[in-house]
This record gives C-alpha cells, structure tokens and sequence, in this order.
C-alpha cells in the first residue's frame, strides 16, 4: 500500500471517528433536551408545609368524571378516549361508581356561563365547592367560550379539574388541555410525549420522586420503564 494510500484510511478512520462521537454526542443532547421538555411540561407548585416545590399529580389510584350539559353527546367520545388513554400512562383506574366523587367535572353546555353567574347551586349539586366557582366567575369575560381550572390541596395532590365549555368546535383545544391537566401534565394534544410524561410523572410519584432534582436524576430509569409499560397505547 502506499504512503498516499496509507494516509488517506487513516484521514477515513479519524473522520469516521469524529462522526460517531458526534453522533453519539447529538444523541445524548437530545434524550437530555427531551427530559428537560418533560420537566417543564409539569405543573410545579410548593407544599405548604415543608415548602418543598414538587410537580402536581394524583395520589389516589381511581377517579371518576362527568360530562354532562346539552352538548356531552358531542363530546363524550373523545372524553371517554381521552380518560382512557391518559389513565393507563397514569397507572390509574377510572371508577364508573356513584360511590366514588368525581375530580374531573365537564359542563359542555350553551348557556353554561350563564348558569355560572345565574345559577350557581346547579353547580354547587354536583360537587363544586364555592370557593372555585367564585374563581371560576371571575375569570368570566365577553364572548368567553371554554374555562378550565386544576385544583390540588396543599400537599399539591390533584382532587379536582373543572371544564366548562359553550360550543361544540373547541373540544379539541381547551378541553383537551384540561383534561391533560389533570393529571399535572401542560399539553395540547394527546401524542407520545403527553403519554410519556404522565407515566413518568406519576410512576416517579410512586417511587417517592416529586421534586425537579430526584425526578431528573431519575429520568432516564423512568423513561425506560414507562416506554416498555405503554407500548402501543400511542396507537389505539
């Protein structure tokens, strides 16, 4: 071989080399770009009584919903799809009981705001406590078509999410957010990500990982666990 030839594999194998390693680089930024998208994707707030920041999410295993008003036909399906969906990353079971309260109210209806300034005891009967309905009120401005609010205690557990929607055309926006919400996740949509950090968050709940530093440190054994627990969930 010659001297040319000898030197130009080597020039082959180093930029090769250099290829990999960036590859492998670009690889590793980009799981820690995503983990760090993940945190942010949650909803922080702080314990009262330690201080303690940590991300909002369920602590109890089962919950139920309800979508009631002149316009639930129209939404209930995705509801329905949505809770399912949004549960099994939790790790969670929906309890179609009477027995057990709801902690994810919908009110798909017309003249919904306008029971929510007029007729507050409608809201008042099924569970709402007033205290949220007078914050819900307030937040009530011309031509307002979809509000939602996500309540936790002051442990930061999630007991109450509250949708209230005047039209049928934005079921796939601000209800959907709301929904996502509930289980302490900001999203827009129902994709692989939302899946993923609701398992993660939720999964590192149960392994007594809530706040930002033990849920990083964490990330990538949560990661893979909650990829192998959700499998084709994205696809039904």
């Amino acid at each position: 071989m010659s001297t040319r030839q000898s030197n130009l594999n080597i020039c082959r194998r180093r930029i090769l080399s250099a290829v990999g390693a960036l590859v492998a680089s670009f690889g590793c930024f980009s799981a820690h770009t995503q983990d760090i998208q993940i945190l942010d994707d949650f909803i922080w707030a702080r314990i009262k009584a330690t201080g303690e920041v940590v991300a909002l999410s369920r602590s109890d295993p089962s919950f139920n919903y309800f979508d009631i008003g002149d316009l639930a036909l129209d939404s209930l399906p995705l509801v329905e799809r949505s809770l399912d969906r949004l549960a099994v990353a939790a790790g969670l079971t929906i309890e179609h009981t009477p027995k057990k309260s709801s902690s994810i109210a919908i009110f798909h209806d017309t003249k919904v705001f306008t029971r929510l300034k007029n007729d507050k005891q409608a809201f008042r009967s099924l569970g709402i406590p007033d205290d949220i309905i007078g914050d819900l009120e307030k937040r009530l401005v011309d031509d307002i078509k979809c509000l939602t609010a996500t309540r936790s205690d002051d442990a930061q557990d999630i007991f109450l999410t509250i949708v209230l929607l005047s039209e049928k055309s934005d079921v796939h926006g601000c209800m959907l957010s709301g929904l996502i919400n509930s289980f302490g996740v900001r999203a827009s949509e129902i994709d692989d990500k939302t899946l993923l950090s609701t398992c993660i968050l939720h999964e590192g709940r149960r392994l007594g990982f809530r706040n930002r530093d033990s849920l990083s440190g964490e990330m990538a054994g949560l990661r893979d666990r909650c990829r192998t627990k959700l499998g084709g969930l994205d696809r039904k």
